[in-house]
């Protein structure tokens, strides 16, 4: 049975990047931005985007019709997805709230 792909191989993942031509300095951003941009996309498609796109593989790929489990699947990973987003905007929005005010009387600048 063939393995599919390991998207959470960081690794792996790493050393694709630079294959590709990703400059070393822009891999930990990239990696970064991938952990936001999974759930997002997710998220954004939504579980009958994810069905077309899976069952439009399907015959390349060579996958038997499991058109329950897949919708199983997209279901949870939709919700996953969501969670994460959520759990994120929460986070972010505690971060900025705790961060010190700005001063309203700032000392002129000296040129």
């Amino acid at each position: 049975m063939t393995r599919r792909p390991d998207p959470f191989s960081q690794p792996k993942l790493e050393e694709v990047l630079l294959e590709l031509g990703c400059p070393e300095s822009f891999i930990s951003s990239t990696i970064s931005n991938y952990r936001l941009f999974v759930p997002l996309l997710f998220a954004e498609l939504g579980e009958e985007r994810i069905l077309e796109i899976v069952a439009g593989v399907r015959d390349e790929f060579g996958l038997a019709d499991q058109h329950n489990a897949w919708r199983t699947s997209a279901r949870h990973l939709v919700a996953w997805a969501k969670y994460v987003i959520d759990d994120y905007r929460i986070r972010r929005q505690t971060q900025i709230t705790q961060l010190p005010p700005k001063d309203d009387q700032q000392q002129p600048r000296l040129f």
